[in-house]
């Protein structure tokens, strides 16, 4: 910033008729060159950064999964607009990355951050506790290539599973998540208890019972 600056009362003399000097035009140059390389050094630096988390914070098996789904999938048409999949798209995805080739999404996706709303059908309301966990699965700074995907199970219809991944999604919006950071799968994936690690994410007291009614909110630095 102290560069810039210099550069911009440089210029200002310069416009004041100093543009003659000679040994003045030489120093402007120089520091444009310096400051053009600083940015270039900067943004080289970020970039080996977010690679380095990446591969700390995504499997490659995941990375692989992400591309092949981002491949068949429609991406959002605008930046206000959330992209989405369908079973179709993501299965043969999930069948590839899966080590065992079982397609056990659940298991595949356990160790990414994540977290899963149940909803009854054609209900909103969820537990509070869950808001938080939800709040804390957001909060969290973004890397250029962050997403959160919003799973819904189709078992009570596409519309249904649509109305559900809608809510949530609004849910993230409203916690500062843009829209382009989200993407739909309405994906029927198999809901085995034996393949939830975590005892929290199967359902409370007062929760639907069922796996598939919840929607599942995954942090994917990939």
């Amino acid at each position: 910033m102290r560069i810039k600056g210099f550069i911009s009362a440089l210029l200002l003399l310069t416009l004041s008729g100093c543009k003659s000097d000679p040994v003045l035009v030489q120093q402007i140059g120089d520091l444009k060159r310096q400051l053009a390389n600083h940015r270039a050094a900067i943004t080289m630096l970020q970039s080996q950064v977010t690679d380095g988390l990446t591969l700390a914070l995504c499997s490659p098996e995941l990375k692989q999964l992400m591309d092949d789904v981002n491949k068949e999938c429609m991406l959002a048409a605008t930046r206000g607009e959330v992209g989405s999949c369908t079973t179709k798209q993501i299965r043969p995805a999930v069948i590839g990355a899966d080590p065992e080739h079982r397609g056990r999404f659940l298991k595949l996706m356990s160790h990414l951050p994540h977290e899963v709303l149940y909803m009854a059908n054609q209900a909103s309301a969820v537990a509070p506790y869950r808001m938080t966990r939800l709040e804390q699965l957001a909060k969290p700074a973004l890397l250029d290539n962050t997403v959160f995907l919003v799973v819904s199970s189709p078992e009570l219809g596409d519309t249904e599973a649509a109305r559900r991944a809608k809510y949530v999604e609004d849910l993230l919006t409203s916690r500062a998540i843009p829209s382009r950071r989200i993407r739909r799968w309405v994906y029927d994936f198999p809901a085995n208890p034996k393949d939830i690690v975590r005892q929290s994410d199967l359902p409370g007291i007062a929760e639907a019972k069922e796996l598939s009614r919840g929607v599942w909110v995954f942090r994917a630095d990939c």
